[in-house]
């Protein structure tokens, strides 16, 4: 199995993980610890050898390093691909219409950050360590949106800003429903 099948499997963990309620960072730990755990013995060499050594072969410990790194100025232009925004009202998401930032770059959304990981991923070959660190950010972003692109407050309706503008009492707190629904 190549590394290319691991988007299929995190895909795959999710469907069979109805109990996550929400994200955080417990979340995409989960996501990542199940999908690792499936892999066949290649790709989970694979994995391993573009981790870094300080965590062990353990994927799931850098799970939410794209989170971290989003605002960052190295990483700013990763901000727009942790989420999908459709036009307001449509029922079904459309990867030419949708899938662009609030410039209109397109592939800027997390399917088309899925697309393009997963796709410099099945490139990587063992011994090519000049690109290592690239192949292995490649590998912590798509970890990091198979988990994005399941959270259904990431995949929604332009206006509601990701539930950032759906205000709600929680636990008599003022809060939105993208802080409730995902955890943070």
């Amino acid at each position: 199995m190549s590394l290319y099948s691991l988007a299929f499997l995190l895909c795959f963990s999710l469907i069979c993980e109805p109990c996550v309620q929400a994200w955080s960072k417990e979340g995409h730990t989960m996501t990542c610890k199940i999908a690792q755990d499936l892999l066949k013995p290649e790709a989970a060499h694979a994995v391993k050898m573009l981790l870094p050594d300080n965590v062990n072969g353990d994927l799931s410990a850098l799970c939410v390093w794209p989170d971290q790194v989003r605002h960052w100025y190295k990483y700013r232009w990763t901000s727009s691909l942790h989420f999908i925004d459709t036009p307001d009202k449509a029922c079904s998401f459309n990867y030419q219409r949708d899938c662009h930032d609030s410039h209109g770059i397109k592939d800027m959304c997390v399917a088309g950050a899925i697309q393009n990981f997963t796709n410099q991923l099945s490139h990587y070959r063992h011994g090519t360590s000049d690109r290592r660190h690239n192949m292995t950010e490649a590998l912590l972003f798509l970890a990091h949106f198979m988990g994005d692109i399941h959270q259904p407050i990431y995949v929604g309706f332009t206006s509601d800003e990701g539930g950032n503008t759906i205000d709600l009492r929680w636990f008599r707190h003022k809060s939105n429903l993208h802080h409730v629904s995902v955890g943070y």
